[in-house]
């Protein structure tokens, strides 16, 4: 049978068929490659993180930098984290969520953010203290350099943003009881370090990036951020100095040990309690040429601290306590005059330096402690 042609209906040749054919398939190849090339070209210009520094402010030092910060005792301190981000073709760019910058010396122009500049991918700051796991006790040339060593504590109380919330407490003493008779005193120095994790959304566990600030092997960095606070005034007698010691280990030299205990101190690393009395009632940590005059004896049992001094008469704020080699500096009076157990004074014998009553910071041997007075203004 012969298939009739309609006039006008004749069928196309092959070819053209599979020419309009081609045509639809590109056609669809273009729009599916549009997206997709875009999104390749927004990803290739996504910025990466290259660096953090950690960074710190007071409202009397308002511009963030780096380095050594020595603060007086209600002087607020203000944490922060500066961000550099790699840009492709760019130059990069430093973030931070703080008005002024300054870092390497200088004033930086940066993004002031509080948060990662893309709205699909998140930031989190983990803070860490830098302090030495040991609390104290002795050092001889085989352990110094072990227990000298800062390791990073996690600071949760500091938060998880750029700008930390506060500042961050002790935790090597977690765990630790140094007594409970201790009176609490805002002073000390703390070494900050910081972690900052890029993920690609708030419940990723799998950074993308990952960048952490100077830590434990660059303690003496001139870039390290090492806050000092001093001791309150109203500590009387205390050069506002020794505060700058508190909340660091209190170690001993044994026999024959080669341990500076004067160059842990001036580094604010560690202090002994020759270092630390030395620094209460001279401002300085070298203890070996005291010229110090002797006011009398007492007696210190296990029961009492037998003692007939009187205050502002035979012992007075900044007085010095000797009991073999443990070094005590007397701080005030309970209020009956006499130089006795209740009386606050300060030490680091062993551990980090505290103030306390007499009786507790004393041992019962040996039983006699003698009592000096630092000449000169």
């Amino acid at each position: 049978m012969t298939n009739l042609v309609i006039p006008g209906l004749e069928p196309e040749p092959p070819a053209k068929e599979w020419g309009r054919l081609a045509i639809i398939f590109g056609v669809l190849l273009v729009l599916i490659a549009i997206p997709l090339l875009r999104w390749r070209h927004y990803e290739s210009q996504r910025p990466t993180l290259a660096e953090i520094r950690v960074v710190a402010a007071t409202e009397r030092n308002p511009v963030f930098r780096e380095g050594v910060l020595t603060v007086g005792p209600e002087e607020r301190v203000s944490l922060a984290i500066a961000l550099r981000l790699e840009y492709p073709g760019k130059e990069s760019r430093w973030l931070a969520p703080v008005d002024r910058l300054e870092l390497d010396g200088s004033l930086v122009d940066h993004v002031q953010a509080e948060s990662w500049p893309e709205p699909d991918r998140t930031a989190r700051t983990f803070w860490f203290t830098l302090e030495s796991p040991f609390l104290g006790g002795t050092l001889d040339a085989e352990n110094a350099q072990a227990k000298l060593a800062a390791r990073p504590f996690l600071a949760p109380e500091l938060g998880h943003a750029f700008l930390a919330q506060g500042e961050p407490s002790f935790h090597a003493l977690d765990g630790i009881n140094l007594g409970d008779t201790l009176l609490p005193v805002e002073a000390g120095t703390y070494r900050v370090y910081a972690r900052v994790e890029v993920v690609a959304d708030e419940g990723s566990s799998r950074p993308l990036f990952t960048a952490t600030s100077l830590g434990a092997d660059h303690l003496h960095d001139p870039a390290m951020v090492r806050i000092s606070r001093a001791l309150k005034a109203t500590f009387t007698g205390i050069h506002p100095a020794a505060g700058h010691l508190f909340r660091l280990p209190g170690f001993e030299p044994t026999s024959g040990s080669d341990w500076n205990p004067g160059e842990a101190c001036s580094r604010l690393v560690a202090t002994s309690s020759r270092t630390f009395a030395a620094t209460a009632v001279t401002g300085n940590c070298a203890a070996d040429n005291l010229d110090l005059t002797p006011l009398g004896r007492f007696s210190v049992t296990d029961s009492a601290v037998t003692s007939t001094l009187r205050w502002q008469t035979d012992v007075r704020p900044g007085d010095l306590l000797k009991q073999g080699d443990h070094w005590v500096v007397v701080v005030s009076d309970d209020g009956n005059g006499i130089l006795d157990g209740p009386d606050l004074v300060a030490h680091s014998w062993r551990r980090p330096p505290s103030i306390m009553p007499l009786a507790s910071a004393l041992d019962e041997t040996p039983v006699e402690v003698e009592v000096f007075r630092i000449n000169g203004p």
